[in-house]
């Protein structure tokens, strides 16, 4: 009679592999097991791949620095590896904790002569390895739970540790620790990861377009000899709305599992991309415009004394109405239109719009002197809505502008199920001109209107 014993995988590795892989992660396997064992596991759990390397540590050991990198980006097995062949590994691809000098690099290989054996010996050192990048590794994530995982936790960018069956030791090294110590989990910290990573630039994208023509829109009117249309209590109150709550606002936007269906970036990556800085400098251009429009022609138009504080409360409530609108637009960074997306999940936001537009109401009517604002009436608040709200429209066509993100700036592996880049098709671009048309032809029915 034959007896074998099974390992079975948890029913959640295999889903969770296959969304890894899908973000654009690439999954490696170290353990202490036989290769054959290691590589049947690896199939299984659909980390090891048809034209995957996987190799024991002993060939690995053996490996210079030149030789292994040849085989990074295929390496997805280490079978029968030693406790220093996962830090050697981690220290290979980000480069963290690289020996720098020739005192360090002996201190790792005592005995051994740096002159003729630092280009031959793991992990190689720092100089020889940022050559070979032009110095940007890998952003390294790295699970355990033994003692001897402790050094490839610290020298990984972000080290994961098991709550339930970890050492302390791999607790004490990791950043964070999976408390039900499912590999599914990890997934979960990288869509959040991911989440913040582009809250912050939803935050930054807001943010730039309110400095740039709020700083625009000063420094041209002084040079025009007016005196500043927004005052320091105006300012004082957009930046309000512009830091504590846009960072509210778009800070605390829910993950949407979208998140997973694009490669990692860069380390080096630029925290504002190109579409950014269109979606950036579009807005800043209507807003400006709108803005310097209103300052020239303002008074004509509102039939208010030029320079008067009824003149400029109009330019102050249409700017803040730009902020509003605005906000909705920086919900998306990228090509997608679509500004009420999930919006059910974001409390927070809705909360914030309808705070901003009531305190903006109550300063406007009742501020008085301390503003130096005069209440408006009911037409003017709707125009002044309705030029703020033509945000929204300018928000769908800067998206028309075929400015595509950097392919350079990401990481990671290209996956079959991601999404390509978007060509705009003739027939969306040709809906540009009319949309501007009808809007340029609304903006003068307002103002003839008045």
């Amino acid at each position: 009679m034959r007896l074998g014993i099974v390992d079975p995988l948890r029913s959640d590795v295999v889903d969770a592999v296959q969304t890894c892989q899908k973000a654009g992660i690439i999954v490696r396997m170290v353990t202490g097991d036989n290769l054959d064992t290691a590589k049947a596991i690896a199939k299984q759990a659909g980390i090891l791949g048809d034209d995957g390397v996987a190799i024991i540590g002993e060939t690995f050991r053996k490996m210079t620095p030149a030789e292994l990198d040849k085989i990074l980006p295929r390496l997805q097995v280490l079978a029968r590896s030693s406790p220093d062949d996962k830090h050697i590994l981690v220290a290979r691809l980000n480069g963290g904790l690289l020996p720098k000098t020739k005192e360090e690099w002996l201190e790792e290989h005592p005995g051994k002569d740096f002159e003729k054996e630092k280009d031959l010996l793991l992990p190689g050192y720092y100089d020889e390895w940022a050559k070979s990048r032009n110095g940007v590794g890998e952003v390294v994530g790295v699970t355990g739970d033994g003692t001897n995982d402790g050094p490839a936790l610290k020298a990984a960018d972000v080290g994961l540790s098991m709550g339930i069956s970890g050492t302390d030791v791999a607790k004490n090294a990791s950043d964070i620790i999976i408390m039900d110590d499912k590999f599914s989990s990890i997934v979960k910290a990288v869509l959040w990861g991911r989440s913040v990573f582009d809250n912050i630039r939803k935050f930054l994208q807001f943010q730039l377009t309110v400095n740039v023509v709020a700083l625009s829109i000063t420094f041209l009117s002084a040079v025009a000899g007016y005196k500043p249309p927004l005052n320091a209590v105006m300012m004082l109150w957009v930046n309000l709305i512009m830091d504590t709550m846009g960072a509210l606002a778009l800070g605390t936007e829910p993950p949407s599992n979208e998140l997973l269906s694009r490669r990692p970036y860069k380390r080096d990556a630029s925290l504002i991309n190109l579409p950014m800085w269109r979606n950036i400098a579009v807005q800043a251009t209507y807003q400006l415009g709108l803005l310097v429009f209103l300052l020239n022609r303002g008074p004509e138009v509102f039939g208010c004394e030029d320079g008067s504080t009824h003149h400029f409360t109009l330019i102050f409530n249409a700017f803040v109405f730009c902020q509003v609108f605005n906000e909705f637009n920086a919900r998306e960074i990228g090509d997608v239109f679509n500004p009420l997306k999930m919006m059910h999940k974001s409390p927070m936001f809705l909360g914030v719009i309808v705070f901003t537009i009531i305190a903006q109401w109550f300063i406007v009517t009742y501020g008085g002197d301390f503003t130096q604002t005069t209440p408006l009436t009911a037409e003017e608040w709707k125009i002044t809505f309705l030029l703020g709200g033509f945000s929204i429209p300018i928000g769908f066509i800067m998206r028309q502008i075929p400015i595509d993100e950097d392919p350079d700036s990401f990481a990671g592996i290209v996956h079959d199920s991601m999404p390509t880049a978007q060509k705009k098709s003739p027939l969306t671009m040709a809906i540009i001109v009319p949309l501007l048309a009808i809007a340029a032809y609304k903006f003068m029915e307002i103002e003839s209107y008045l």
